[in-house]
This record gives structure tokens, C-alpha cells and sequence, in this order.
């Protein structure tokens, strides 16, 4: 495996030196005001409403209190220590300069009246100005005119997406209209682009009656609903949105008026100066020119500094070998899970089977399949109603990867020593090869160099400081900086050009979408691939070189989505050159394409603690010269203590260094804690969120390897772009098959209609699913085991993509009788599909999850599904009404215990267990701080009546006794069973995941629906039960 740069790289740098953050602390506000004039410029552009309260300050100092002042400072101090410290380019409170590999790294910054300003309107405020141009009388007639190009054909209709303005943003929707001859002429008129006039000419030669009065009225519809687009439009792919605009006015008549005020804004925005009063004469002339309110965010500044800039190339050589070592790392991740493409990839093979459709009809959500998640129908579950989460539930399986193993143990050593832990080239190595990976042929290295200069860098003696390592292109996080560098933006042409080198006979296709307008901030980038996909959005390349969606055809071969455009009939990879987040509430077509990018890649690279994230302090971590991970501490806010004791007490606990950094996502605040203005801004912290991330700050202001003509040290972070080839496999011979390997052949994997395990899907509501478990076939399965129609019975609830239940019927000795049973339940069922509360019935290869339940001990696991579902479905056909539900959550803990008990945990290995998998779920609905909050408060509520049902002399006074009965029949058959899978498994780690699964398993079938968020409060009330557990014996002791 070899990862190779490609000859340049980006760094990112604030724009003033580390040591220049004490300034905040140590001068006072007009002579800090006074020293740098640049500051003020910057503040103006950030933020003009400070800026404004720092200049009443220092006027009118008296007319400020004590606690308006202390405010005013606690402001300024985030942004002054963001100007010293933070690297992300935000106006001119950071910039970036482009590098070059070379034979010795060369860091040093000219000063900054030297850098050059990019400065461009607002694109919400430039998509405002747009549309009021293409409303003005004396334009609108001259402009040309394009069909929306998220429009396709379905049926007698065409769909297409249109967009409204809700709260100042853009909210899309999908919309239909009749297909009519004079639609369809006016859509061919304008294919290439036409006026309106062109077009209603088309219209008037379809029927010689329409008037060209009526002509042009329907055309004056057509663009108001979107279904034709101006040329004006704001282009996402072009470098000078603004001069393009003034251009296009130069061929216009009677527009010399507005034309000029344009230029005069462009020349405005060309300056370089760092004069506020410029920035104050730009707003002055955007009011001037037009009728349109102001934004207080009316310019986009990116900061471009000069000096000199290398890497020397044994330095990056180094550096790239220990990063394709740590690749290994991504062996251990979670594979499959249930991604909005892997399920969508079902889901066309159960509708198209191998064929190949087009896309826009596949993701229709009438005509075809649809794209993302499916509203689920709603389930009353009162138990879990009041639980408030961040996002929609994920349904993905519960595992415990190799990954995570690893990250535990490396916890536990910290926990042992106290000391930073190291991984191990042994210890990547176990996790498998690198070379068998497959990365993205196009990726980028992101993080920081630390040494005491460029020299010692050079000599081998360096740390790096890794944030991450992605794809699938080099350009995601570079991109949206080519637009105001045309040298970087040849270069990242150029090794884009490599990447698409990798796969000759496809296209690398750009995708180009305009979502919500502020985002579009960050979505500007120069065209940097010969071909586009534009999807409501004006493509910057010529109409040759436009695949529209209507072109794109999709396919699913094996698990792989196939997207081929018909035009060039050759397969088509899509790409988004910027680092948009396009999984929050975006379009399918868009989300779509966006996923499809990183299929079958490894994607991303980076340490992550998992569900230990949130544990008090988590130790550095480091490969060679790489700090893979920096050492961390999360503060939770103790119930009625003020937050400065709260800090004081975690400092002195866990003797924080003197500079950390508080994180909030990907946003970092250099926190000084020896200043009390820091600590007051972290006690606000504390008291706004309940809990508090910091991370340690590793940029020393003594010695550094970037740094300007005085010798001043910088912080910086660094993008480099990335190559990836693939070297051959080594052959790998086949092992002679000894007498030990035979006895353990694995079992077979699946089992097709007709074989012993028969597999039955009903599709129905979660309701009439309930109603059949606990009606029909708890009444039948005793009597079927009676006359020995089966061996073995297990069921399972599902959603995806709509709801059923699955049942599974195994008969090893006589499969015939499986026809008998097959026969039975169609007939029973005839009238529910007949009135349509079931409205299909399906038999399916069953397929053995042999790696999740390890292939060796498979058949025990079968057999504990057998007893167990023969448990739940006894006992849900006791529950009725709301008390039964308040029965069943009670129940699922007693379950669930007796379970752990059956498998032989000690107390701490169930507390361990529990604590691991609810840490899990609250990764996965977000908001940890309030949803333990939400779970202390219902389990304080519960706590008593907990203790009461876990405890059996308590069972005949809560009414439970012939329920728990159930799990005491279970156990009988389940205890020996499990301890031959302990014994089978060898493996702790195996064995524990194996048990987390039927934990799993035993709530999905417990439970009506919602079960995911049922697992979430189970697992955190048995964890704080077992805690109490635990301290009761502690005290006894």
C-alpha cells in the first residue's frame, strides 16, 4: 500500500502569533483597541454589533457597569483568542497559503499587510440582488431562460423540485404538474437556453389560437413556479459570481444604471486596505444600488498570506508511512450497519431485481423506491414518550467491534498507569493489512507539526498532531479555497486528474447543487472536474460536459449501486468538492449522490473513544511521531454546586495543565485557566450546557516550526493532499486442512425455501403484529410442539422497509412438515389479507449472522431464539391495555436480568456491559448531557418500583408470578446452552458481544415498537440497579 502526496499542500494560520493571547489578559481594552487596527477591521467584518459596543466603551467608559464590562471582555476574548490560536480561515481572523514539497521545509509568514483579501457579497444577499434583477421589466425579457433541471417525467406528470422562502431560507419541496403539449414545447424551447419570447413563440406554434399575450402570460407562470430558471442564477462552480453578473448586464439595454453600481461594488470589494471605513462604504453602496434590506453578514472574506512555504519531502515520506501503518485501524471498525444506501441497495433489488432504471424514477417516492429512512408508522409506548432525543432512531445492529475491544484496552492501561498510551506496530498489525484495504484513490492528511523548528522537523524529530485522514477526495476540505486561489485551484485540478486517472473507462462527475442560500457560502468552488451533475443548480461547465439527472441510470450488482450515465453509456462516480453537510435535511437526489461517493471506501481515518468518550479523562494517544489523539477531560456539572467549585474540584482531581482548549464540535476556545476571566467563561459554559469537553492545547509559543520575520510562532493546521495505489496482493497459499479443522467445519450459512428452516415474513401493522403473536400463535405453537411439527421456533420484529414480523421454523428430520405449517397460516391469515391488515406474506432464504453470533456456537444461539421467543410470547399474551404496558417494561427488566444470569456475568461484568451499550445509544440520539439528565430524573421516579420487581419474594405482590414463571422455564433450558457457548467461544470479547446480541433480541421482541429507544432506558436503569447492587455489597463488606 503506498499513500503519496501530490506536490502541494494548504496551511492554515491565524492571523496573529500564539503569545499574543495574553494581550487580552494583560492590557486594557483601549490599548488593545489601539495596538491593532487589523483586529478592529476583522471584528467589523465578524462582528459589527461588538465592534460597535467596544467603541461606546471607549467613549463612554462610566456608562458601563461592572457586569457590562465583564460581558464586553468575555466577548472579545473569544474572538481575540480565536485571532492567536484557531486555524479554521473565518474572515481575516485566519488565513491559508499554499505549499510546495521540497527538499527541506521552509515555514516563515511575511507580514500581514502583505496577504490578500477575497472578499465577495453574501450569497443569500447576491441571490437577493438576482432575483431582483430578473424582475425588473427591462431584464427579464433579455435573459435566457433554462429548464429546472431537477425536472423528469413520470407517468403523465413531471416532477420537479421548487423552493420557497420560510424564516429567510430556502425550503425545497416536491412538486407535480400535468405534462401538456405547451409545457412540453416550452421545456424543448428552452433546453439550450432561450428568451421568453423564443419561447412563447414555441408555445404559439403548437396551437395558432394562443395569442402571444397568452403565450407570454404562460411563460411568466412557468418561471414563477420554477419550471424555467434564469441565466442569472448564482452559479455554485464559478470563481466571480459578481463579475459574471456585470458582464452579462454589458449585453443588456437600459441597464447602465444598475450596471454601474455593480462595478462600483466589484471595485470596493478589490481593495486591499484594512480600513473599516472601506467595509462601511460597501454597504453603503449595496443600499444605494437596491431595495433590499442589508444583511449584518454582508461579506464572505477569505484571507490568502504570503511567505515561504515547503515541506521538506524525506519529512512528509516519514510521516505518510506511519499514517498508512495506522490505516490498519480501519480492519477493526464496524462493518455494514444500515446506511440510507445499503438499504436503499435492498430495496431495488427486492422492486428491479437487475435491472437498470432510471434514477429519477427510482427515487420517486410514488413511482419508485425513495431515498433515506422511511417514516416509521407511529407506536404508542408510553414507557419511552417523554424521553426527548436529538434525531430519528437509527436501525442499525448492536456490535461490539474489534475497534472498540481495542480502545477499552488501551483505556484500561491508562487507567493502570496514568500515562499517556502508545500504540504498537504489533499491535496494528493484529488488526490486518493496510494493503487489503480499500481506500479512496484521492484522499487528504489533516493536522499539525510540532517541533522546535523547521531543522528539527527535518532531522526526524517531530510530532504530528493527526485530526484525520478522508476522502473520497482530496478536494472536500481544500475546495471551497480555490475560488480566491488560482494556483491552488490548478493543482487540485491536477490531482483530481490523478484520481480519475485510477478508473479511465468511467467519469468523475462534480456534483452541483444550491441548497439553503448562507450554505452556499462555503459551497463555492471553481469548476474542478471536466464534468458536472447539476441538480437545482447552474453548472459552470459547458453543456457537453453536463450529465443532468434525467441522464443517470442506476443499478445494483451484488451490494454494489451501479450509476451510469446513458448519454456516454459509461458508469459515472459522483463527487462534492467541498465539506457541505449534506445529510442534514437535504433533497434524496442530492443525499443520494452524495452517499454514493463513499461507497465501498474507507472513508475516514480517526480516533475515536466510542462509548468511552464522555469518561472524565481520556489519555493521549500516539503512533511514532503521531499524537493520534490528544489527551481530554469532560466536566459534568454537579447538581446544586456552583460551576467555579466544580472546576476548581476537577482541576485539582485531575490536574488539568494551565492552557486547554473547550471543544464544542469542531469549534476550539484557547481557555488560559491560571486567568479568571477564562475560568468564568468556562463556569458559563458549565451553567448554559451542564457539561464541558477540553482538550489539551499543544501549540507552544517558544518554539514552533512556522513563524514570521520576527521569529513570532504561529499556530497552524495542515491539508495535504493525498494519492493512494493500491500494490499488488501477495498470493496467499491455502493451509492443509488438519483433522482439528475438519471437526470444525462452519455450519451452513443459508437455508432455501423448501430446505429445514422454513422463514416466513408478514407484513402488517405493529398492531395486528401483536395481535397475531400474542392471539394465534401463542395459542398454536404449544399445540403444534405437542404433535411435534417443529424443532425449533423463533421470531423477530421488523421495520425496514415496512413493518413485519418474521418467523423462522426448523425441521431437521422431516422439512416436509414445514409445507404443512406453511399451508395452515396462509389459510388463517386469508382474511387479513382480505381486509387488508396483512397485505403481504412472503417466504425467504434464511441466512445465518454467523460472524455475529459466532459460526461455531450458531446453533446454540438458535436455541436460545427458540426459548426465548416462546418466553415473550407466553408473556405478552398476558398484557392488555395501558396497565399491560406498564407490565412490560417491568418485565423486560426482570428479562433482561435473568438473562445476564443465565449467562453467568458477575455484577460488574453486567454493569460493564450495560454501562458500554447505553453509552452507545446515546451516541447514536445525540445530546448526551440532556438525555442522561432525562434518564436520572425517570429513574429516579422508578427506583422503588425497580427494587420491588427485581427482587422474587416480591413477585405474587406485583402480580407477576406466572410471567416470571416464563423466564424461570427459559432459564431451565437456557443456562447449559449458554454455557456452551461460553465454552465454544474462547474468546471473552466474543462471548460478550454474543450476549449483548440476545439482550438485543429479547427486547426487539418484547417490545411493540420503538425498540431502540426502549433499549436506551433499560440499559441505563439495569446499569444504575446494578450499581446500587454493587454498593450495597461494598457497605456489607
Amino acid at each position: 500500500m503506498a499513500l503519496s502526496h501530490t506536490g502541494f499542500f494548504l496551511l492554515r494560520s491565524p492571523l496573529y502569533p500564539v503569545d499574543y493571547y495574553r494581550q487580552i489578559l494583560e492590557k486594557s481594552l483601549p490599548d488593545l483597541q489601539a495596538a491593532h487596527p487589523d483586529f478592529l477591521y476583522a471584528l467589523h467584518i465578524a462582528s459589527r454589533e461588538l465592534l460597535k459596543e467596544l467603541e461606546r466603551f471607549t467613549t463612554t467608559p462610566h456608562d458601563f457597569t461592572e457586569k457590562k464590562v465583564a460581558k464586553l471582555r468575555k466577548s472579545l476574548y473569544k474572538y481575540w483568542v480565536r485571532a492567536c490560536t484557531r486555524s479554521t480561515p473565518y474572515g481575516l481572523f485566519a488565513g491559508c497559503i499554499t505549499g510546495n514539497i521540497s527538499a527541506h521545509t521552509q515555514w516563515q509568514l511575511n507580514s500581514i499587510t502583505a496577504a490578500r483579501q477575497h472578499i465577495r457579497l453574501d450569497m443569500d444577499y447576491f441571490t437577493r440582488i438576482c432575483h431582483y434583477l430578473q424582475q425588473q421589466p427591462a431584464i427579464a425579457p433579455q435573459l435566457r431562460y433554462y429548464p429546472n433541471n431537477s425536472i423528469y417525467q413520470s407517468g403523465n406528470k413531471y416532477r420537479y423540485a421548487e423552493f420557497s422562502i420560510v424564516n429567510n431560507k430556502r425550503k425545497y419541496m416536491l412538486t407535480a404538474v400535468p405534462v401538456t403539449d405547451y409545457l412540453k414545447a416550452a421545456l424543448q424551447a428552452a433546453a439550450n437556453g432561450a428568451t421568453m419570447q423564443q419561447v412563447a413563440d414555441s408555445i404559439m406554434a403548437t396551437d395558432n389560437a394562443i395569442s402571444n399575450e397568452e403565450a407570454m402570460s404562460f411563460v411568466t407562470e412557468l418561471i414563477s413556479a420554477q419550471l424555467l430558471i434564469a441565466e442569472t442564477e448564482p452559479k455554485i462552480t464559478d470563481v466571480d459570481n459578481l463579475g459574471s453578473l456585470i458582464d452579462r448586464l454589458s449585453t443588456i439595454e437600459d441597464v447602465e444604471t444598475l450596471r454601474t453600481h455593480l462595478l462600483h461594488i466589484q471595485q470596493l470589494l478589490q481593495q486591499q486596505n484594512l480600513e473599516p471605513a472601506r467595509l462601511v462604504k460597501i454597504q453603503e453602496a449595496c443600499s444605494a444600488a437596491f431595495p433590499l434590506d442589508t444583511p449584518k453578514d454582508l461579506l464572505q472574506v477569505d484571507l490568502f498570506k504570503t511567505g515561504t512555504c515547503t515541506i521538506g519531502e524525506q519529512l512528509l515520506t516519514n510521516l505518510l508511512e506511519q499514517v498508512s501503518e495506522l490505516t490498519a485501524l480501519c480492519h477493526g471498525y464496524t462493518k455494514g450497519g444500515s446506511s440510507d444506501l445499503s438499504a436503499f441497495a435492498e430495496r431495488f433489488r427486492e422492486r428491479y431485481d437487475g435491472a437498470e432504471v432510471a434514477l429519477c424514477l427510482v427515487l420517486d417516492t410514488e413511482a419508485g423506491i425513495g431515498y433515506g429512512q422511511a417514516s416509521q408508522q407511529s407506536v404508542h409506548a408510553p414507557f419511552v414518550e417523554d424521553i426527548q432525543t436529538n434525531g430519528p432512531q437509527q436501525p442499525t445492529t448492536v456490535s461490539w467491534s474489534k475497534y472498540q475491544q481495542y480502545t477499552l484496552e488501551k483505556y484500561e492501561q491508562f487507567l493502570q498507569t496514568g500515562a499517556a498510551v502508545n500504540i504498537t506496530t504489533d499491535e496494528l498489525k493484529a488488526f490486518g493489512d493496510p494493503n487489503e484495504l480499500q481506500l479512496a484513490s484521492s484522499s487528504y492528511l489533516f493536522g499539525s507539526l510540532l517541533a522546535e523548528s523547521a531543522a528539527h522537523a527535518d532531522s526526524g524529530e517531530f510530532s504530528f498532531v493527526f485530526q484525520s485522514a478522508g476522502g473520497p477526495s482530496a478536494a472536500n476540505l481544500i475546495g471551497r479555497f480555490c475560488s480566491g486561489d488560482p494556483v491552488l485551484a490548478e493543482k487540485m485540478k491536477a490531482a483530481l486528474a490523478q484520481e480519475e486517472a485510477s478508473a479511465p473507462d468511467a467519469v468523475f462527475a462534480e456534483i452541483v447543487h444550491f441548497p439553503e442560500a448562507r450554505a452556499a457560502n462555503v459551497l463555492i468552488r471553481p469548476s474542478l472536474r471536466q464534468f458536472e451533475i447539476p441538480y437545482i443548480g447552474v453548472p459552470g461547465v459547458p453543456q457537453a460536459y453536463q450529465l443532468p439527472v434525467d441522464d443517470l441510470l442506476v443499478s445494483v450488482k451484488g451490494n454494489e449501486v451501479i450509476l451510469r450515465s446513458a448519454r456516454l453509456n459509461k458508469r459515472v462516480y459522483p463527487r462534492l468538492s467541498s465539506a457541505h453537510n449534506y445529510s442534514y435535511n437535504s433533497l434524496p437526489v442530492y443525499k443520494f449522490l452524495c452517499d454514493l461517493q463513499h461507497q465501498s471506501l474507507v472513508s475516514n481515518l480517526a480516533w475515536d473513544w466510542g462509548v468511552l468518550n464522555a469518561r472524565p479523562q481520556l489519555p493521549r494517544v500516539t503512533y511514532k511521531n503521531i499524537i493520534v489523539s490528544r489527551a481530554c477531560w469532560n466536566i459534568q456539572q454537579k447538581e446544586k454546586e456552583p460551576e467555579e467549585l466544580t472546576i476548581k474540584n476537577f482541576m485539582g482531581r485531575y490536574q488539568l495543565p494551565g492552557r486547554v482548549v473547550l471543544t464544542e464540535a469542531d469549534n476550539e476556545l484557547l481557555l488560559d485557566l491560571s486567568a479568571l476571566l477564562a475560568v468564568e467563561i468556562l463556569a458559563d459554559h458549565l451553567r448554559k450546557h451542564g457539561q464541558a469537553r477540553l482538550r489539551e492545547f499543544l501549540s507552544d509559543s517558544g518554539a514552533g516550526v512556522l513563524r514570521d520575520g520576527a521569529g513570532n510562532v504561529y499556530a497552524h493546521e495542515l491539508l495535504i493532499p493525498l494519492s493512494f495505489t493500491k500494490a499488488p496482493l501477495q498470493q496467499v497459499f491455502a493451509q492443509p486442512v488438519t483433522k482439528s479443522r475438519q471437526e470444525h467445519a462452519s455450519p451452513i450459512r443459508a437455508f432455501a425455501p423448501g430446505s429445514e428452516w422454513m422463514y416466513l415474513k408478514i407484513y402488517c401493522g405493529y398492531r395486528v403484529a401483536e395481535e397475531l403473536l400474542s392471539g394465534y400463535f401463542a395459542d398454536q405453537l404449544p399445540i403444534w410442539n405437542d404433535d411435534q411439527r417443529f424443532e425449533q421456533f423463533f421470531f423477530l420484529r421488523y421495520a425496514d422497509p415496512h413493518p413485519h414480523i418474521r418467523l423462522r421454523f426448523l425441521n431437521s428430520r422431516q422439512p416436509h412438515l414445514n409445507d404443512g405449517l406453511l399451508h395452515e397460516i396462509q389459510e388463517y391469515l386469508a382474511p387479513y389479507i382480505a381486509n387488508g391488515l396483512v397485505h403481504k406474506i412472503q417466504t425467504d432464504t434464511y441466512v445465518r449472522e454467523l460472524e455475529r453470533y459466532a459460526a461455531q456456537a450458531m446453533e446454540a444461539s438458535e436455541a436460545l431464539f427458540w426459548h426465548d421467543s416462546y418466553a415473550v410470547i407466553n408473556i405478552i399474551s398476558m398484557l392488555d391495555g395501558v396497565e399491560g404496558e406498564e407490565y412490560r417494561w417491568k418485565l423486560a427488566l426482570r428479562g433482561m436480568h435473568t438473562m445476564l444470569d443465565d449467562f453467568g456475568l458477575t455484577l460488574t461484568q453486567r454493569k460493564k456491559l450495560l454501562g458500554s451499550l447505553r453509552e452507545g445509544f446515546l451516541e447514536e440520539f445525540g445530546g448526551a448531557a440532556l438525555l442522561h439528565k432525562q434518564l436520572n430524573d425517570k429513574y429516579r421516579k422508578y427506583q422503588q418500583e425497580i427494587a420491588s420487581y427485581m427482587h422474587p419474594e416480591q413477585d405474587d405482590a406485583n402480580d407477576i408470578a406466572e410471567a416470571i414463571a416464563c423466564f424461570t422455564e427459559r432459564s431451565a433450558h437456557c443456562r447449559p446452552v449458554a454455557a456452551q457457548i461460553r465454552e465454544t467461544c474462547g474468546s471473552t470479547e466474543t462471548y460478550t458481544r454474543i450476549v449483548a446480541s440476545h439482550l438485543h433480541m429479547f427486547i426487539n421482541r418484547l417490545f411493540v415498537g420503538k425498540q431502540r429507544k426502549h433499549e436506551l432506558v433499560l440499559y441505563h436503569f439495569l446499569e444504575k440497579f446494578y450499581l446500587s447492587q454493587l454498593a450495597m455489597e461494598a457497605a456489607a463488606k
